[in-house]
């Protein structure tokens, strides 16, 4: 069984509900976005998808010129309520988790500079390394691009493996993008801005 069919139940959580954004978006809006990766260990799980077995050769470029993300207070719903139901299961670990609020605009899609995600493993922090960008043109978009070396005894044959996809999203949906070794599971979710902070 795929970790995707695993994740079906945390996917339609009650408090996920998938309510439709508007077919185009056509004026500046916020929202929230909550990332959660993880990874796979389930033992019947084997990932061919392998980049290098030299993970210095692999890299993510232009991380230098990332956007920092305008903090968000508090623990999203993915941080306090989906990431220890998987912790506990046993079979997921938790590599990066991260939520940030973003104001986008119908301009081209160039101009959302990527977020960069950053490992919550103080003992190897080139585990997890990429990017996130969020993203509106007519619609929302995704853009995930996402480097993960998992620790191995023998440095030298370490494996890398990625996840590069781009989707266009609805608000208030929960994605997940997959791979057999982790996973990236990303909430979008609308944020009303008080009156006073909107623009004429």
């Amino acid at each position: 069984m795929r970790a995707s069919l695993l994740l079906v139940p945390l996917l339609f959580w009650p408090a996920l509900p998938a309510y439709a954004s508007p077919a185009a978006a056509d004026k500046e809006a916020t929202y929230e976005i909550e990332v959660l990766i993880i990874e796979n260990r389930l033992p019947e799980l084997v990932g061919e998808e392998l980049l290098a077995q030299d993970p210095a050769s692999v890299r993510i470029r232009g991380l230098e010129t990332t956007s920092p993300p305008e903090a968000a207070g508090g623990e999203s719903f993915l941080q306090a309520v989906v990431a220890p139901q998987l912790e506990r299961d046993g079979h997921y670990r938790v590599l990066a988790r991260t939520h940030w609020q973003q104001t986008v605009d119908p301009s081209p899609r160039q101009s959302a500079k990527p977020v960069r995600i950053v490992s919550l493993n103080p003992s190897n922090p080139n585990e997890l390394e990429g990017t996130i960008r969020f993203s509106m043109s007519r619609y929302l978009h995704l853009d995930v691009n996402l480097l993960f070396r998992p620790q191995a005894a023998d440095s030298a044959t370490l494996p890398v493996y990625r996840i590069s996809e781009q989707r266009r999203v609805k608000s208030q949906e929960t994605q997940y993008f997959d791979h057999p070794q982790f996973g990236v599971l990303v909430r979008v979710m609308p944020v009303d801005k008080p009156e006073k902070d909107k623009k004429p």
